[in-house]
């Protein structure tokens, strides 16, 4: 569709015509709709993810998680982006869109959402990559920031063995380990340097919460938060999960 100058509601328009074009158009017309029809009834059957990988698609992939920035989204906004994105593979949840890209096509910012970008990953690293794109688009929200892609680059716990950073990990935040809310927020506060609003932004909840929780979290862990060793420890430790 081409017109000489946007209007109100024209990228509604166009987002309903790439949904109909790409069911005009799309891949049931060959064997790729009907091979991930097959991928994800044998994933619901219990295969394992590597075994259904080929039926999709060969190489890595990426996760983007992705929320409006108006109301919640709908069967037509979520295969829109999808479409956008170079995607068929869409799971629409209550107020957030998941998409499963393959890695070759590089998300990028879409108009009228808020996207959280997973580093490539593997079949294996699926339900890892699921994460990330949440923790990433938590932190977009937060930072009202388009597109935050999780961070691939090297670091320091390179430089530990995965088995010994987990073990310590493990050690340190036996205080959390019964009540995973605490961990969350601790990690999302960290993340956004102690902002008390930025973390309130990102998990949904009132700055009084988060408040309340981090100072939970500095009991159970006997700690200083306002130490920048703790907290790097800290954020160490938690990097593990």
């Amino acid at each position: 569709m081409a017109t000489p100058r946007r209007e109100p509601g024209d990228h509604t328009i166009a987002s309903v015509a790439s949904v109909l074009l790409s069911l005009l158009t799309g891949e049931h017309h060959s064997g790729a709709g009907a091979a991930r029809s097959s991928a994800l009834v044998r994933l619901l059957l219990g295969s394992a993810p590597e075994e259904v990988a080929p039926l999709v698609g060969e190489g890595r992939w990426v996760v983007v998680h992705a929320r409006p920035e108006g109301p919640a989204p709908d069967a037509v906004a979520a295969s829109a982006l999808g479409a956008a994105l170079g995607s068929p593979l869409v799971d629409l949840g209550r107020d957030v869109v998941r998409v499963l890209v393959p890695a070759e096509r590089e998300p990028v910012p879409q108009p009228g959402w808020t996207l959280g970008v997973s580093a490539a990953a593997g079949p294996r690293e699926w339900p890892a990559a699921d994460t990330q794109a949440a923790r990433a688009l938590a932190r977009a929200r937060a930072t009202r920031t388009p597109l935050v892609r999780h961070g691939a680059r090297p670091g320091l716990e390179d430089l530990v063995p995965r088995a010994d950073a987990q073990a310590h990990a493990r050690a340190l935040l036996a205080p959390l380990a019964a009540q995973p809310a605490l961990a969350e927020t601790l990690r999302t506060w960290l993340s956004l340097h102690g902002s008390w609003d930025r973390t309130a932004v990102a998990l949904d909840v009132h700055r009084n919460t988060v408040r309340q929780r981090i100072a939970r979290c500095a009991a159970l862990l006997d700690a200083d938060l306002d130490d920048p060793d703790v907290r790097m420890e800290l954020w160490f430790a938690l990097r593990q999960g």
